[in-house]
């Protein structure tokens, strides 16, 4: 047995014997997959077959809450197709995107959701002790506070608890018994935190290991037979994209959801999929497009909530929608437009949302910088940075290290005051990492 192996370092952190990750496996692929000795094979150096490889880097990344690859695991069976050492916020991303084999691919997965019209039988388990209802109520109660917890900006808080949480719900599922009802409802539990999780991880950079906890999220959805969850992870994975700069992974992803969500009673949350596809479109240049998905969801948005409002759907307001339509304008060259929307969808969300606050002030910035309107984008940008303090997000310091190079550009006091604190919320940053 090779105890240097990243496979072998991997298991001891765990305190997992081999055998562990045998059932780890079974649980997702079916019982029988693999012999529970097989592990000791690859502690030996040997490659698993197929598909395997991928699952077990995305096994252990979940539980480890880490990216670990399969490039690591077994060097030399690989292409590596990411660099060693993490990216930092500030280096840009490839032009292209990763390549990823197709049974990790968000593509493939949704596609298979949307074309595969038999539903899943409900999961339920024979084997073991009855889960008790109080824990259901527990872990959906928590999923509400863990949301509303990182609406206050606590990121890196929520996405140690929410993994732990996750964990929880996933041991629930493999060792307790539980009727359909019950597992419908756990696995949706699991979708949700799988979704909340992976959002959080993209949220701090860690694109592939989001991507893996994002796919695991939207198994969980349809296993629990929730098409309209189903469809806002999918959404998730299309926002994401555009972040990355996939902007027609983004739009097929995007167009995807609407479709295999367009019968399901989701009320606003139609209009959020209609945004979403505006903003790819718009990434895209696509101004015509834009400007039909925007007349969507501002039709959508008026039709109100659904009777039976899912936990996912709290934070959808018609605020966000006007804010994002401003971010779709902006990415057009159409900053008069993006100004409007952005100054409105600032004002009506009424200091709530941080995060949300923040970037659209970032993009309320960009757009009076690009008409030359310096004092407004000062001030914009100081209600960014001013948010910046008490806001943990890479995706956010990103757009502000970005607004600070337009700032740089001015011959001014203002402008250089506003580089300033830029820096100083750098190398405030920085500090806070060392410690």
């Amino acid at each position: 047995m090779n105890d240097t192996s990243v496979l072998a370092t991997c298991l001891a952190r765990l305190s997992w014997p081999p055998e562990r990750l045998a059932r780890e496996i079974n649980r997702r692929c079916g019982n029988g997959t693999i012999s529970s000795k097989a592990p000791y094979n690859w502690l030996k150096g040997a490659c698993p077959r197929r598909r395997l490889p991928y699952i077990i880097a995305t096994i252990l990344s979940d539980h480890l809450g880490e990216p670990i690859t399969v490039e690591a695991l077994w060097p030399g069976h690989f292409a590596s197709a990411v660099p060693p050492q993490r990216r930092s916020a500030a280096q840009p991303r490839p032009a292209a995107p990763v390549q990823r084999p197709a049974a990790l691919d968000p593509l493939t997965a949704s596609v298979d959701w949307l074309v595969d019209d038999d539903a899943l039988p409900p999961p339920s388990r024979l084997r073991g002790e009855e889960i008790p209802g109080v824990a259901i109520e527990m872990l959906t109660a928590r999923i509400q506070q863990l949301r509303q917890l990182d609406d206050s900006g606590s990121s890196g808080l929520v996405l140690d608890w929410a993994l732990q949480d996750l964990q929880w719900a996933e041991r629930l599922a493999a060792k307790y018994s539980y009727d359909a009802s019950t597992g419908r409802q756990l696995h949706r539990i699991i979708a949700e935190l799988g979704q909340l999780t992976a959002w959080l991880t993209a949220d701090q950079g860690q694109d592939e290991l989001s991507n893996s906890r994002f796919l695991a999220a939207l198994g969980a959805a349809r296993a629990a037979g929730d098409r309209p969850l189903a469809a806002y992870i999918i959404s998730c994975m299309s926002y994401r994209a555009g972040w990355a700069g996939r902007a027609e992974e983004a739009l097929r992803l995007i167009r995807i959801a609407r479709k295999g969500s367009a019968q399901e009673d989701m009320g606003i949350g139609h209009a959020l999929l209609a945004t979403r596809e505006a903003r790819a479109h718009a990434s895209l240049g696509d101004e015509a497009a834009c400007q039909r998905a925007l007349d969507d969801a501002a039709e959508l948005s008026r039709a109100g909530r659904p009777s039976a409002e899912p936990l996912w759907a709290y934070w959808l307001t018609p605020a966000v929608m006007v804010a994002d339509a401003g971010r779709a304008w902006l990415e057009l060259g159409r900053p008069k437009r993006a100004e409007s929307y952005l100054t409105r969808g600032i004002d009506m969300l009424q200091g709530s949302q941080p995060r949300n606050l923040l970037l659209h002030s970032a993009s309320l910035a960009e757009a009076r910088l690009a008409r030359c309107e310096l004092d407004g984008a000062v001030a914009a940008a100081t209600d960014a940075l001013a948010l910046a303090e008490h806001v943990s997000s890479q995706r956010a310091h990103a757009r502000l290290m970005a607004l600070r190079r337009r700032f740089v550009r001015y011959d001014s006091a203002v402008a250089r005051d506003i580089v300033q604190r830029a820096d100083d919320l750098l190398a405030a940053g920085r500090a806070r990492a060392v410690c």
